[in-house]
């Protein structure tokens, strides 16, 4: 089963629930799949998306709202252009207009919108209290935590999201950003996924900062 088969299943299963599948949902399917396929992407396509829906019915039991979580995920990267720096608040709109048009419900739109713009990853602390959230935050971040092989495909993939930008200003910019979470007290903030990812991640990240270092002049 494809990626775009995992999505499709989903969103039907989403749609068909608020009771308003049929064309408009199928639009707004085609919307994400167009969305998620589009030719600059290299790492945030329907493959991770499908990874994460798979990492929230293996991880996210005790969630107090899997359909919230499920939304989030489908839509949290819908908008992804590298030279902006408005993406997540960008995909919270389309999330929110979408939906919205949908009729899903008021305050469930709201949440949905609130969790995709906190995929920033710039303020953990808003996951405080939002046991939801915060597994929302750790599974976007469990690639990290990948084996080494494939963490190293997921580092060159983002690469090559980034083409456009000249190596030297990749490799001083790529550094900030895994510094940043190397120097945070903890990168998972649900305790069962900080003790499964935790420590592989570091050690990822901690090698990705030490190649980049190599190579700058």
């Amino acid at each position: 089963m494809s990626a775009q088969d995992d999505v499709e299943r989903c969103w039907y299963a989403l749609t068909l629930h608020q009771g308003c599948a049929g064309s408009a949902a199928a639009a707004v399917l085609e919307e994400l799949v167009e969305a998620y396929g589009e030719p600059h992407r290299h790492y945030h396509t329907l493959d991770h998306i499908r990874a994460l829906l798979a990492l929230l019915e293996l991880h996210g039991h005790g969630a107090a709202d899997p359909r919230a979580l499920r939304l989030a995920i489908l839509f949290h990267d819908v908008v992804y252009d590298p030279s902006r720096h408005d993406n997540e608040e960008a995909s919270a709109a389309v999330a929110a207009e979408r939906l919205t048009r949908l009729r899903f419900p008021e305050a469930l739109v709201a949440r949905v919108a609130l969790y995709i713009v906190a995929t920033r990853h710039d303020r953990p602390g808003e996951a405080v209290g939002d046991g939801d959230l915060a597994l929302l935050l750790d599974l976007d971040l469990s690639i990290l935590a990948a084996a080494p092989g494939d963490y190293q495909a997921y580092a060159s993939a983002v690469r090559r999201e980034y083409g456009f930008v000249p190596d030297d200003l990749y490799r001083a910019g790529r550094r900030r950003v895994l510094a940043g979470f190397l120097t945070r007290g903890r990168i998972y903030l649900t305790e069962p996924l900080r003790a499964l990812w935790e420590e592989p991640a570091r050690a990822n990240l901690a090698t990705e900062r030490a190649a980049l270092a190599e190579v700058l002049p």
